[in-house]
């Protein structure tokens, strides 16, 4: 009888106590009201601590009375927990004051007088606002104690963060946590978490580590995880990943190693970063460094680590670097980096680029942007053509979009430059300028098809140039000699109507054969088709005929300009399926 008066007693006490017991926890201002308390249980409802900074629609006692009169309860349920918390420079802040986590090496439970054996948590929700904004995090789970050590089983967490502009849904499952003491501090260690962007397509899983609490500091390892590409393909394949981070105060400190290896084995991706992030400014930086990676014909390609690009950066050789830095501002993420290339050579259709190198500048990430004024040089072999040096000058746009600020061509002992034109995927069309500089004579006519004329000079002038998909077109095209030279004309190589026009035609092609002129020019027109023509316009003489008497000469002459139409087309095709493989997947 006298074990049943103190058990009864006992539960008057924590009935009529429980308010000022929360405030002694440093809990208070505290509110709640009690339902029901019986034999084997107790429940509760609208529950307040820290003057409503977290608010507990349930809370249920379960226990047996005789342990109770130890402390000990067999289990709580605590049912739609809505926290709300502050990250300042202080540290956490709850209910407007600092909030300290700390443990005892002794065994105590953090809980003072009680000993919960587990915590079932369902529909929680805390929301931590930071000086730019607030993070969201939703989640139940169930938690065990023995002792002062606590272990979770499938922990499930909902989370909205700001991330480059816009709030992205994560979920974390964690089916492993053990909570314990720590000096100074608690402990939490966690395995096999998987991390899901619910709006990115990407997965961390296989994560493995812990976080350590204490008084000044809280540190972080994390000692294994696997980020994986959820594309088909996948941008990259899968990456391993460990790192550590520090935070003292607002100021975290990290770092992070990650290695992607082709499942051949024949190449990898070693990154490391290091930097640091201020929580009162939401503002950061961190070094990148991407170890070169060596492309072989016979070996690694681009395909066995970015398997994304496979089908387009075929036969690949060479080598790519990434260095630089990363910063973000409140959830906008800003990259500084540089794609370096070395002496890569690649092999699209009908065309072989080698030799190419250069510094790309690397400023948004999804999808990749460039800064204006990329320069890669190399030389080009296409059309049937000898190998060309040849500059490009590009920026990459957000569209996506490659905007061609220049191609320049070495030329024969001139040069080829096109003027300003974007390739779009949505709306793919080359239109631009072509421009040519002192182009050898003899070759500007293989060039448009022309096989009948050789001779010697240089050309300057200006081609207009319109191709889509389905049609192409050469309009007013002009270009004139810089001085005199010498042209020769093959008639055996004209058309029969043409030869047998007459006597007078046929004079002009017997000046033609030998031709020494001192003017020249070129007026180009072509079809959609590729067909042409050229109206050529000579003032000169041929030495051995007629005493070298002077003639004005036009001569209108059938050609095509399919070689240069292809080489455009081909262009075109190859950066729009670059871009629709390297940039789509990434707005997503």
């Amino acid at each position: 009888m006298a074990v049943l008066v103190v058990w009864i007693g006992r539960l008057d006490l924590l009935r009529l106590s429980a308010t000022r017991l929360l405030d002694g926890w440093g809990l208070g201002p505290a509110n709640l009201t009690v339902d029901s308390v019986g034999l084997a249980g107790l429940r509760a409802r609208d529950i307040s601590l820290f003057g409503g900074a977290i608010r507990v629609e349930e809370l249920t006692l379960a226990y047996d009375p005789f342990r109770l009169i130890g402390g000990g309860i067999d289990q709580a349920t605590i049912t739609r927990a809505r926290v709300t918390v502050g990250m300042t420079d202080d540290g956490l802040m709850v209910g407007g004051a600092p909030y300290s986590l700390s443990g005892s090496v002794d065994g105590a439970s953090p809980l003072g007088v009680f000993r919960i054996g587990a915590i079932r948590i369902d529909d929680a929700q805390v929301t931590i606002e930071t000086p730019t904004g607030q993070l969201e995090a939703k989640f139940s789970t169930e938690l065990t104690f023995s002792g002062a050590d606590t272990s979770g089983t499938a922990l499930a967490v909902d989370i909205v963060i700001p991330l480059d502009g816009a709030p992205r849904a994560v979920r974390i499952v964690a089916p492993t946590l053990a909570l314990t003491p720590a000096v100074g501090g608690l402990r939490l260690r966690f395995s096999h978490v998987a991390i899901q962007p619910l709006d990115l397509p990407w997965n961390a899983a296989d994560i493995a580590g812990e976080i350590v609490w204490q008084s000044d500091r809280v540190t972080a390892r994390l000692t294994s995880s696997q980020v994986t590409s959820t594309e088909t393909p996948s941008v990259i394949v899968p990456i391993q990943a460990t790192g550590e981070a520090t935070m003292a105060g607002s100021r975290i400190d990290f770092a992070l190693h990650a290695l992607a290896a082709a499942a051949s084995g024949a190449g990898k991706i070693q990154l490391d970063m290091t930097g640091s992030h201020d929580r009162l400014a939401d503002t950061g930086r961190s070094s990148v460094e991407v170890a070169p990676i060596v492309f072989k014909v016979s070996g690694t390609q681009p395909g066995d680590l970015f398997p994304t690009v496979g089908p387009t950066l075929r036969i690949v050789s060479g080598s790519a670097a990434l260095s630089g830095s990363v910063a973000w501002r409140q959830g906008t993420i800003s990259p500084d980096l540089v794609l370096r290339l070395a002496d890569v050579t690649y092999e699209p259709d009908s065309v072989r680029l080698s030799q190419m190198h250069g510094d790309i500048a690397i400023s948004g990430l999804w999808p990749v942007l460039t800064r204006p004024n990329q320069v890669l040089t190399g030389l080009v072999e296409a059309g049937g053509l000898p190998p060309i040096k040849t500059t490009l000058a590009f920026q990459l746009l957000a569209k996506p979009a490659l905007r061609v600020e220049a191609i320049r061509m070495d030329f024969v002992g001139g040069q080829i430059s096109t003027s300003p034109f974007t390739i779009d995927p949505a709306r793919p069309a080359i239109d631009t300028v072509i421009a040519f500089h002192q182009i050898d004579l003899a070759e500007f006519f293989k060039l448009v098809g022309v096989n009948a004329i050789d001779g010697s000079g240089r050309l300057d002038g200006t081609i207009p140039m319109k191709v889509t998909p389905d049609a192409a077109a050469i309009r007013k095209g002009h270009l004139a000699s810089s001085g005199p030279g010498v042209i020769r004309l093959d008639s055996f190589a004209l058309p029969k109507q043409l030869t047998d026009a007459g006597e007078s035609v046929t004079l002009m092609l017997q000046a033609l054969a030998d031709f020494h002129y001192e003017s020249l020019s070129i007026d180009l027109n072509g079809e959609a088709a590729g067909d042409g023509t050229i109206l050529l316009k000579l003032e000169g003489k041929n030495p051995a005929l007629l005493d070298g008497r002077p003639f004005h000469i036009n001569i209108s002459l059938q050609s095509n300009f399919d070689r240069l139409i292809d080489i455009a087309v081909r262009s075109m095709e190859a950066a729009q399926a670059l871009l629709r493989r390297t940039t789509g997947s990434a707005r997503r």
